[in-house]
């Protein structure tokens, strides 16, 4: 029976899309090794063109991955509103997060105070909330390792990243597909 097992691949094309004039998008990612353990946060914000306006990657106290996950959209909202970016979509690879901050999931206690923090900064701009899958967030999850390893990453463009954080953007300027195989079972 196993030899006629034909596995149905199913599979998701994540591309890295461009925003609406005058928006600015935002990827966040949390990083914590052990869970809890070390932690990091990145986040970048890119204009309707794909380029780069500002990332920020840095080390924070240890926790969770839900904590640094939170701390990461807390930092960067914190930054859009001091920033007066009033257009702003959110996108985060974190689904506790997006469920928490919609209200459709109630948060766990340890970040419920952040969550409502976070809240307070959505409500004083025009915010998009999205999960994204991590194709979708390589440069945030980059960032926010890149923090850990090497530590403080700060840019204020494309010059200013790493190497390996110049090809994702080029990456993602080119539209590459990035394909997600998962295997269905009969």
């Amino acid at each position: 029976m196993i030899e006629q097992f034909t596995p149905t691949l199913k599979y998701t094309k994540v591309l890295w899309d461009f925003q609406e004039q005058g928006w600015v998008k935002v990827n966040t990612d949390g990083v914590s090794r052990g869970n809890p353990g070390r932690s990091s946060i990145g986040f970048v914000l890119r204009n309707e063109e794909g380029d780069v306006l500002y990332t920020c990657g840095k080390e924070i106290q240890e926790g969770s991955n839900s904590v640094a996950e939170a701390k990461a959209i807390y930092e960067a909202m914190k930054f859009c509103v001091q920033h007066d970016y009033a257009l702003i979509d959110l996108h985060t690879d974190s689904m506790l997060l997006k469920k928490a901050l919609t209200g459709e999931w109630n948060p766990p206690w340890v970040i419920g105070t952040m969550v409502e923090d976070i809240r307070e900064l959505m409500n004083r701009a025009n915010v998009k909330l999205s999960h994204t899958l991590k194709e979708g967030n390589q440069l945030a999850d980059h960032i926010a390792n890149y923090a850990l390893d090497n530590g403080p990453m700060e840019c204020h463009g494309f010059e200013e990243l790493d190497l390996q954080g110049r090809t994702l953007v080029n990456s993602d300027k080119l539209q590459c597909p990035c394909i997600r195989v998962s295997v269905a079972r009969r």
